[in-house]
Parts: C-alpha cells; structure tokens; sequence
C-alpha cells in the first residue's frame, strides 16, 4: 500500500509539471513501469525512475519519427511531447487507446516486426545491449534482492556478457524494437500497433523474434510456429538461439526487479523463476501479477 502512495504521489507532481489533469486516475499495471490510464486527459502515463530517463526520452524521440512516417505504432500525446523528469522520477505522456476484450494475436506482431526492421531510422540509435540493461537494474536493486540472489545474477550477466559478442546471427543487424512480445501490442480501432519503445535500438534482428519463442517455452502459450512463418524467419533452429534465450530469460527477470519491493504476487513469481533456473521446481513459468 505504501509504494502504492508513493506512486500516486510522483504521479500527480509529474502530471503537475506537465501539466496535465491526473484527477481519477486509474492504475493500469506495476512493473519495469508503472502505467496510468489519465481519463481527463484522455492519456497514459509511464513512469520509472530518473535513471531510465535515456530511454524514456528515445521512446518519445523514436514515436515521433514513427508518426512522421506513418507507422503503426503508440502516439505521444500531444500536450506533453517529451519526456518529464521530476523528483527521481520520469514519466511520458501516450495518447489512450480503448482496449477491447480480445486482445491483439502474437501473430500480428510478426508483420509489424518485418515493416521495423525495413526501416533506417534517421538519427543514432544505442547498440543491443541487454546485460547493461539487466545490470542497471541490478544496481536500482540493491537491498531489495538477497546477497547470494545478486550474485547469481551478476554470475549470470558476466558469462554473457564473455559470450554474446561471439554468438552467431543469421539475420543482419538493424533498427530492432528490443522489446518484441503480444504483450506489446494494442489496438487502434481496427489496427494493432507497437508500444513500450523504450528498448529500441540497434541490434540483431533474431531478439526481436526471441520473446515470443522464450514466452511458447515458459509459459506454455500458443507454440511459436505461425509467428515465426509468419515473419519468414525461425529464430528456435538458429545456432545462437539458446545464448538469446538466456539472455531474454535475464530480462525478464532483472526487468521486474523496479517492482519487486511493491508487488507480493510479483515477488512470489521472482523467486519461483529463480528456483526454475537454478534447477528446483517447474520450468514452467507464470505471467508476473
């Protein structure tokens, strides 16, 4: 209940330096990002801490060259069209989109990825980096995870960081989501578009495939073959694909770590991940609630 104040109050002091009527607003979720839906505003908030701001301000940056070219993805919202940072915390403003009940077919996403990737983005992106990313989350972690959870994971961020740069890809790198799930997804009217692009940037294609393969494996939902034909490409035969695999499976969990003190339901699923991996328990995995 505690974070859930503390998030409410940076909600309404950012919402107050933008600008923007936070009056009734409605917790969508808590995880890497805790998301407002803003019904006076007719928009969605995201906020994480300042440290994520870099990537908060290439989401914003990375829309609005998407708008300009027409492609089918998440709008800033135009009252507020950058990023804003306030008391240790960064928060951008998206126009709302009404969900449905059925949500957007992991399927839809592989057209969307084949219209990314045909894409050169006008303006420098980071490289793929996803050990940098789980070890930044580590370090807004400390004290949250116990003394021996933190060296496993830093165990793990050190193999790969030794062993990504010699994986093999068969597919070129490129502009890539960095982020690529039906989790992902939202409909406009009747168009699915891309959100959270907040991981965008410049490397291997197979990534962006790898989510929704990992998701198949963990989770047991739909198996990954339409998707995968779908975008002509079948990442899980790849030589590199269990390497990704480790590396997606990092991410997700170093990715729930900004919500791990505030969600019991969240916490009780880290662990359970943890044990999997470590070679207790079942390998099958369940969405963080």
């Amino acid at each position: 209940m505690k974070a859930g104040f503390s998030a409410d109050r940076a909600l309404h002091r950012l919402c107050g330096v933008a600008g923007v009527d936070s009056r009734g607003a409605r917790l969508i979720r808590i995880c890497a990002n805790i998301v407002y839906h803003l019904p006076r505003a007719n928009a969605v908030a995201r906020i994480s801490s300042a440290g994520t701001a870099p990537h908060a301000r290439r989401a914003v940056r990375v829309a609005h060259w998407l708008q300009k070219i027409n492609f089918p993805a998440v709008r800033v919202h135009s009252d507020v069209p950058d990023a804003v940072v306030v008391g240790g915390r960064v928060a951008t403003f998206w126009q709302y989109l009404p969900q449905p009940a059925a949500p957007p077919q992991v399927v839809q996403l592989a057209a969307l990825l084949r219209k990314l990737h045909a894409q050169t983005v006008p303006f420098p992106l980071p490289a793929w980096d996803p050990v940098a990313d789980a070890r930044d989350n580590l370090r807004r972690a400390r004290g949250v995870l116990s003394a021996e959870d933190h060296r496993f994971l830093l165990r793990w961020c050190d193999r790969l960081e030794d062993e990504l740069p010699t994986n093999r890809y068969a597919l070129p790198y490129g502009l890539i989501h960095g982020d690529a799930w039906a989790g992902n997804l939202l409909w406009r009217g009747e168009d699915v578009v891309l959100c959270d692009l907040d991981q965008v940037c410049h490397g291997p294609r197979e990534w962006d495939l790898v989510s929704t393969a990992v998701n198949a494996l963990r989770f047991g939902t739909p198996p990954a073959e339409e998707f995968l034909t779908a975008y002509g490409f079948d990442v899980t035969i790849a030589d590199g694909f269990p390497l990704l695999r480790q590396a997606r499976e990092l991410i997700m969990l170093t990715g729930a770590l900004p919500a791990l003190s505030s969600r019991v339901s969240i916490a009780r699923e880290f662990g359970r991940r943890l044990a999997s991996l470590r070679g207790f328990g079942s390998h099958r995995w369940t969405p963080y609630g």
